[in-house]
């Protein structure tokens, strides 16, 4: 069956969604974990918050252009 256009791209954006956070998660965990021994909690912590807080950024970008293409965005009256 194919799927109409609107539903291919929100299966994408939702596949790329959790690839980035798991991605995220899974590399600031990695790096902490591995590669910055010499860091205190508090920098290991700030790496983490780091990592997410650029993830969310990527993650907001992919679904406010999802967003402003279906009028989502429009002015409120």
């Amino acid at each position: 069956m194919d799927q109409p256009p609107s539903a291919v791209g929100m299966v994408w954006r939702t596949v790329l969604t959790v690839l980035v956070l798991a991605g995220a998660l899974v590399g600031s965990l990695w790096y902490v974990a591995f590669e910055a021994k010499g860091f205190t909690l508090f920098q290991q912590l700030v790496v983490v918050l780091i990592a997410f807080i650029v993830a969310i950024a990527v993650v907001s970008i992919v679904w406010i252009t999802w967003g402003g293409r279906r009028g989502f965005m429009r002015p409120w009256h």
